[in-house]
């Protein structure tokens, strides 16, 4: 090449790598320093095999199809400080036009320079590079193997690592294949494996829509007359990673739930309340349908009790910061009248404060009946990411703290935290201190995000109900095993027993004192969560043949259960600790 075709192809291959470079350097989801490195190397790898295999400017003239995808890459990268995930790649495709015209409008100046620097791009291209290899075909061929078996060893180790992390996820030993995440979030990797992600969940969650497209039911809403003048709102709000003993609501010692507190007259707290299983790809499905440790399929067979109140008459919706990518969550979000996945805008603290604007957007329909989930982040680690710092209250915690870096000077060599070194003690009760609290802040601010919902729900003047239940609960270094996060394998009673409470308008309570009263007496009842889907109905009065009165906790017919079977972490039925 002469030494101007070299300058040209230097600043044609910077210009393709451009979103890569900008995210080694920004993307803040490349955790580690092994993740920059390989998700750089990737980057290159990418290139020079398309240069082993074409002649120069036939290289650039195909590679200049990703220019889009480099487009939508560093709009992401200024918007979110991250690589493009698949939610964002879908929230683009199932966005509405108002929507992408507005992001359009909102980052022009970046629209724009892409364009210039694309006619540039094929200018260049065209005027000063030679249709020739860029190396004799011994020395490509030599590159080739090198890359594809770079390429073979990425998907080898990044297919090596766990499904399921558990509450030794910060450890070494779990992180050996965790630098290789970098190939995969590698612009244009990760677009390429988000897009065929969502077309392969796409016509998954069809297949098992064409599967049930038959199934009823039979859902009725028992006063019809009443709720077509008056129409109701029934609102279940899935709280992530929610313990039942840290709620102000529940006897704890910290003032963790003040707005609830104020509400006491229309809020009813269960006492004994415990979920299947200790993982939310486990407890929610059981949450919304009438599956059963003893019949754990069942859900593959059925619709869920979101689509039974769209049968019934509601209109239905779903609102969601969380659990995008589960087939069953989406087959459900995909069939509500309304659904909403919302995405970290990285305009600040992506906190489930997120949903009030699509919650209101849904509750200015005051002419329908109405089911409405809001599926929430919760306390869900890291605790600290889950509220504004005006909610510090509990200090010192996480935020501004390496929390990782402080669990390996616990103990490197133990598993988990069971067998502590001496020296270790201190930092090991520091650690504790700062887990709990941030965990308690994070308690205090999902206090008010329940509130900012009820304000939404008072705000419509029709009557209302909503239902507050914790997927799962969390371990926080509480007894002598010293188990920590969820999702461990011998579990405990922090994961199992979670919150349920049920708030109501005072015209809801009007039109349903009998089901109030009911409720008021089954607080002490012991009983799971799989009696949502049963509550849920009566709560919404609709009827259908298959109803189970022992499963209502509306009701005084809900049988308190001396044993509750759920799910151990290997997906075991066990009984659950419940004492």
């Amino acid at each position: 090449m002469t030494k101007k075709e070299k300058i040209v192809f230097t600043c044609l291959l910077t210009f393709l790598l451009l979103p890569n470079i900008i995210g080694t350097f920004v993307a803040t989801d490349l955790l580690t320093f092994g993740q920059r490195i390989l998700y750089l190397i990737t980057s290159v790898c990418i290139y020079a095999l398309g240069l082993c295999i074409f002649k120069r400017r036939t290289f650039f003239y195909v590679f200049s199809a990703w220019f889009l995808l480099s487009a939508i890459e560093i709009v992401h990268l200024i918007i979110n400080q991250a690589t493009t995930s698949m939610l964002f790649i879908f929230t683009c495709i199932k966005s509405e036009k108002g929507e992408f015209l507005e992001l359009l409008s909102t980052y022009w100046p970046v629209v724009i320079l892409f364009f210039i620097l694309w006619g540039i791009y094929y200018y260049l291209n065209h005027r000063f590079i030679k249709n020739e290899y860029i190396a004799p075909h011994k020395w490509r061929m030599s590159a080739l193997i090198t890359i594809v078996s770079f390429f073979v060893v990425s998907i080898i180790m990044l297919g090596l690592r766990p499904k399921f992390r558990n509450m030794f996820n910060f450890r070494e030993r779990d992180e050996r294949t965790a630098a290789w995440v970098g190939c995969e979030k590698a612009c244009p990797v990760n677009m390429v494996l988000g897009f065929y992600h969502i077309v392969s969940l796409a016509l998954e969650i069809q297949r098992q829509e064409k599967a049930l497209s038959d199934f009823r039911f039979g859902t009725e809403i028992i006063n019809q007359k009443s709720q077509i003048t008056n129409p109701p709102i029934v609102l279940l709000l899935v709280g992530e990673t929610s313990r039942y003993d840290h709620w102000q609501l529940n006897g704890y010692e910290r003032p963790t739930s003040p707005c609830l507190m104020a509400r006491r007259d229309q809020l009813i707290s269960f006492d004994s309340v415990f979920t299947v299983g200790n993982l939310t790809t486990v407890c929610v499905p059981y949450l919304l349908s009438r599956a059963t440790p003893d019949n754990p399929r069942l859900y593959y067979h059925e619709t869920s009790v979101v689509d039974a109140f769209h049968e019934g008459g509601y209109r239905t919706a779903w609102i969601a910061d969380q659990s995008f990518n589960n087939e069953f969550l989406m087959r459900i979000a995909n069939g509500c009248d309304y659904a909403k996945y919302v995405t970290d805008n990285g305009q600040g603290d992506f906190i489930d404060s997120v949903l009030l604007d699509p919650l209101h957007h849904v509750l200015n329909d005051q002419k329908a009946n109405q089911m409405i989930v809001l599926h929430s982040l919760g306390c869900h680690f890291k605790y600290s990411e889950r509220y504004p710092d005006s909610f510090q209250q509990y200090t010192p915690d996480m935020k501004g703290i390496n929390i990782r870096e402080m669990i390996r000077q616990v103990d490197e060599d133990a598993e988990g935290f069971a067998r502590l070194k001496p020296e270790n003690m201190a930092i090991y009760k520091n650690l504790k201190t700062i887990l709990v609290n941030s965990y308690d802040n994070a308690i205090t601010y999902t206090d008010y995000f329940i509130d900012q919902v009820i304000r939404e729900l008072e705000a419509t003047g029709r009557p209302a109900v909503l239902v507050y239940v914790g997927d799962h609960g969390e371990n926080l270094l509480d007894d002598d095993r010293n188990m920590f996060l969820h999702g461990t394998y011998s579990g405990s009673k922090y994961e199992y027993h979670v919150p349920l409470f049920v708030w109501a308008s005072d015209s809801y309570i009007k039109l349903h004192q009998s089901k109030w009263s009911a409720m008021q007496d089954n607080t002490s009842k012991c009983f799971s969560t799989m009696t949502l889907f049963h509550s849920l109905l009566d709560l919404g009065d609709l009827q259908y043949s298959q109803i189970d009165s022992t499963l209502l906790f509306t009701q005084p017919t809900l049988v308190s259960q001396p044993v509750i079977y759920g799910f151990d972490a290997n997906m075991v039925r066990i009984p659950l600790p419940v004492k």
